[in-house]
Protein backbone atom coordinates (compact mmCIF):
# COMPACT_ATOMS: atom_id res chain seq x y z
CA UNK A 1 0.00 0.00 0.00
CA UNK A 2 1.64 3.30 -0.75
CA UNK A 3 2.05 6.17 1.58
CA UNK A 4 -1.07 8.26 1.02
CA UNK A 5 -3.10 4.79 1.19
CA UNK A 6 -1.75 3.97 4.55
CA UNK A 7 -2.84 7.03 5.56
CA UNK A 8 -5.69 7.60 4.15
CA UNK A 9 -7.04 4.36 5.13
CA UNK A 10 -5.73 4.93 8.85
CA UNK A 11 -8.04 8.74 8.52
CA UNK A 12 -11.05 6.68 7.28
CA UNK A 13 -10.99 4.11 9.93
CA UNK A 14 -9.97 6.45 12.75
CA UNK A 15 -13.03 8.24 11.73
CA UNK A 16 -15.13 5.29 11.61
CA UNK A 17 -14.14 4.53 15.60
CA UNK A 18 -14.67 8.25 16.70
CA UNK A 19 -18.03 7.40 15.24
CA UNK A 20 -18.52 4.72 16.82
CA UNK A 21 -17.20 5.77 20.60
CA UNK A 22 -19.91 8.39 20.12
CA UNK A 23 -22.66 6.15 19.61
CA UNK A 24 -21.61 4.27 22.62
CA UNK A 25 -21.13 6.86 25.04
CA UNK A 26 -24.80 7.68 23.96
CA UNK A 27 -26.05 4.38 25.35
CA UNK A 28 -26.57 5.13 29.00
CA UNK A 29 -27.02 1.81 29.86
CA UNK A 30 -23.23 1.16 28.67
CA UNK A 31 -21.97 3.78 30.40
CA UNK A 32 -23.37 2.58 33.63
CA UNK A 33 -20.68 -0.13 33.30
CA UNK A 34 -17.31 1.02 34.69
CA UNK A 35 -15.23 -1.62 32.87
CA UNK A 36 -17.66 -0.71 29.60
CA UNK A 37 -17.10 3.14 30.12
CA UNK A 38 -13.08 2.80 30.92
CA UNK A 39 -12.61 0.89 27.50
CA UNK A 40 -14.73 3.84 25.56
CA UNK A 41 -12.95 6.38 26.69
CA UNK A 42 -9.68 4.33 26.13
CA UNK A 43 -10.74 3.94 22.94
CA UNK A 44 -11.53 7.29 22.30
CA UNK A 45 -7.63 8.44 23.47
CA UNK A 46 -6.46 5.89 21.13
CA UNK A 47 -8.44 7.27 18.19
CA UNK A 48 -7.40 10.70 18.99
CA UNK A 49 -4.11 9.59 19.09
CA UNK A 50 -4.01 8.59 15.75
CA UNK A 51 -4.56 12.34 14.87
CA UNK A 52 -0.09 12.68 15.10
CA UNK A 53 -0.57 11.34 11.59
CA UNK A 54 -4.44 11.67 10.21
CA UNK A 55 -4.15 15.03 10.52
CA UNK A 56 -2.35 15.28 7.47
CA UNK A 57 -5.38 14.12 5.46
CA UNK A 58 -9.23 14.61 5.19
CA UNK A 59 -11.42 11.56 5.30
CA UNK A 60 -12.82 10.42 2.25
CA UNK A 61 -15.32 7.73 3.94
CA UNK A 62 -16.89 6.95 7.14
CA UNK A 63 -17.84 3.28 7.29
CA UNK A 64 -20.72 2.96 10.15
CA UNK A 65 -18.61 0.76 12.61
CA UNK A 66 -20.48 -1.91 14.78
CA UNK A 67 -18.87 -3.28 18.31
CA UNK A 68 -18.07 -6.62 16.69
CA UNK A 69 -15.70 -5.17 14.18
CA UNK A 70 -13.59 -3.47 16.62
CA UNK A 71 -11.26 -5.89 16.85
CA UNK A 72 -10.84 -6.06 13.30
CA UNK A 73 -10.54 -2.33 12.95
CA UNK A 74 -7.89 -2.41 15.32
CA UNK A 75 -5.65 -5.32 14.07
CA UNK A 76 -5.82 -3.39 10.14
CA UNK A 77 -4.32 -0.30 11.96
CA UNK A 78 -1.75 -2.02 13.74
CA UNK A 79 -0.68 -3.72 10.42
CA UNK A 80 -1.07 -0.17 8.64
CA UNK A 81 0.70 1.63 11.74
CA UNK A 82 3.84 -0.74 11.38
CA UNK A 83 3.91 -0.38 7.86
CA UNK A 84 4.20 3.58 8.24
CA UNK A 85 7.17 3.33 10.52
CA UNK A 86 8.78 1.11 8.44
CA UNK A 87 8.38 3.18 5.73
CA UNK A 88 9.44 6.23 7.78
CA UNK A 89 12.71 4.50 8.53
CA UNK A 90 13.33 3.79 5.13
CA UNK A 91 12.76 7.21 4.32
CA UNK A 92 15.12 8.59 6.85
CA UNK A 93 17.67 5.88 5.82
CA UNK A 94 17.30 6.85 2.15
CA UNK A 95 17.68 10.95 3.69
CA UNK A 96 14.23 11.24 1.52
CA UNK A 97 11.81 12.90 4.81
CA UNK A 98 10.65 15.32 2.56
CA UNK A 99 8.41 12.27 0.49
CA UNK A 100 6.04 12.20 3.82
CA UNK A 101 4.60 15.46 3.11
CA UNK A 102 7.60 17.28 2.93
CA UNK A 103 8.47 16.59 6.51
CA UNK A 104 11.93 17.04 7.39
CA UNK A 105 14.27 14.24 8.95
CA UNK A 106 13.83 15.73 12.72
CA UNK A 107 9.72 15.61 12.06
CA UNK A 108 10.06 12.47 10.71
CA UNK A 109 11.89 11.22 14.10
CA UNK A 110 9.51 12.92 16.10
CA UNK A 111 6.53 11.32 14.03
CA UNK A 112 7.77 7.90 13.95
CA UNK A 113 8.49 7.75 18.15
CA UNK A 114 4.82 8.98 18.05
CA UNK A 115 3.56 6.29 16.00
CA UNK A 116 5.38 3.49 17.95
CA UNK A 117 3.39 4.78 20.73
CA UNK A 118 0.43 4.77 19.10
CA UNK A 119 1.31 0.71 18.00
CA UNK A 120 1.48 0.30 21.88
CA UNK A 121 -1.59 2.07 22.50
CA UNK A 122 -3.05 -0.08 19.52
CA UNK A 123 -2.15 -3.19 21.27
CA UNK A 124 -3.38 -2.63 24.71
CA UNK A 125 -7.10 -1.68 23.22
CA UNK A 126 -6.96 -4.92 21.42
CA UNK A 127 -6.51 -6.98 24.41
CA UNK A 128 -9.07 -4.74 26.41
CA UNK A 129 -11.60 -5.19 23.06
CA UNK A 130 -11.35 -8.91 24.88
CA UNK A 131 -13.41 -7.66 27.61
CA UNK A 132 -15.11 -5.35 26.66
CA UNK A 133 -16.81 -7.72 23.79
CA UNK A 134 -17.82 -10.21 26.48
CA UNK A 135 -19.14 -7.70 28.82
CA UNK A 136 -20.94 -6.41 26.23
CA UNK A 137 -22.40 -9.43 24.71
CA UNK A 138 -23.01 -11.17 28.39
CA UNK A 139 -24.93 -8.17 29.20
CA UNK A 140 -26.91 -8.33 26.10
CA UNK A 141 -26.41 -4.83 25.25
CA UNK A 142 -27.48 -3.26 21.67
CA UNK A 143 -25.96 -0.30 20.17
CA UNK A 144 -28.35 2.05 18.74
CA UNK A 145 -27.91 2.45 14.48
CA UNK A 146 -28.50 6.10 15.10
CA UNK A 147 -25.10 8.15 14.31
CA UNK A 148 -24.31 10.95 16.34
CA UNK A 149 -22.76 13.70 14.52
CA UNK A 150 -19.65 13.86 14.48
CA UNK A 151 -18.14 16.94 17.04
CA UNK A 152 -15.72 19.63 14.65
CA UNK A 153 -13.22 20.83 16.48
CA UNK A 154 -13.59 25.03 16.49
CA UNK A 155 -9.48 25.35 16.35
CA UNK A 156 -7.41 23.43 13.78
CA UNK A 157 -5.50 20.50 15.67
CA UNK A 158 -1.77 21.22 16.65
CA UNK A 159 -0.47 19.17 13.87
CA UNK A 160 -2.40 21.41 11.50
CA UNK A 161 -0.99 24.70 12.99
CA UNK A 162 2.52 23.16 13.15
CA UNK A 163 2.84 22.70 9.47
CA UNK A 164 0.34 25.15 8.08
CA UNK A 165 -2.14 22.39 7.17
CA UNK A 166 -5.52 24.53 8.36
CA UNK A 167 -9.04 24.12 6.73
Amino acid sequence: MAITETVQALVNSQNSLLQLQDRLVNQGEVMKEESLQTFIFDLRDYADSLRVVTDLMEPTEIPTLEVEEISAVLSKQNKWLRELIDTLETLEDNHTPEAFFGLSEGEIRRLKGSLQGVVELNTLNLQDNLTFQRVFKDKGYQLSKTVAPQSQDTKPSFLKRLFGKTQ
